[in-house]
């Protein structure tokens, strides 16, 4: 197991939940199974905290007075910020645990909820953020690599991916097949790519649209 993974499955855990006795027993046990426990009383708690971060794991009730679990989850889906969210629940009924589901919840436990069952559920969501945050990384890396390519050069790319041979993206552009020759060879040099499939791989990598 690398050094990252080790490192992520510690945490942070964020728990908001407005029953003080669960969340505080919730908060202990998981301090004493070595993860980094950061508990808030509402929503609004958590958000005066919140950096933003997709770092870590959400543990989430989805009925509270004031915003609710539900509310903050359609907010961080629409920011597209924070770690993955596991709601934690008396009211897991199947409409609702299917709604939460559908919004994006990474998953979805009704209380009470066995010690062994937690840790695993929490540690799979670290592993899940983790996982999520080099990937997006990868794709500001490799739309970074985008940016260098010219006008010119973007248009051409877009037309390989098209399917389109030299010689139709030379007429299409109105230019010599062998300039798009040049074009094409250096493109796939700024992009690291050897051949169509290495091309194809990078725009859906990037998710280039």
């Amino acid at each position: 197991m690398s050094t990252e993974i080790q490192d992520c499955l510690q945490g942070p855990v964020y728990l908001v939940d407005d029953d003080e006795s669960f969340r505080k027993s919730v908060a202990r046990l998981l301090s004493l199974s070595k993860f980094k426990v950061y508990d808030f009383a509402s929503v609004g708690d958590f958000l005066l905290k919140f950096s933003r971060s997709a770092e870590g794991c959400l543990l989430l009730d989805i009925k509270m007075p004031g915003p609710d679990g539900m509310e903050l989850l359609d907010y961080l889906r629409k920011e597209e910020v924070g770690p993955p969210v596991v709601f934690l629940t008396g009211h897991g009924d199947v409409p609702t645990a299917v709604e939460a589901m559908r919004k994006g919840a990474f998953d979805i436990l009704s209380k009470p909820v066995e010690k062994e069952r937690l840790i695993e559920v929490i540690r799979n969501a670290l592993i899940h953020g983790e996982e999520s945050i080099r990937k997006e990384k990868d794709r500001k890396r490799l739309k970074e690599l985008f940016a260098t390519l010219t006008p010119t050069e973007k248009k051409i790319y877009q037309m390989i991916i098209e399917g389109l041979p030299n010689k139709a993206i030379a007429s299409r552009i109105g230019n010599a097949e062998r300039t798009v020759k040049l074009h094409r060879s250096n493109l796939s040099r700024k992009l690291n790519a050897q051949c169509v499939a290495d091309l194809v791989r990078f725009h859906f990598e990037a998710g280039l649209r």
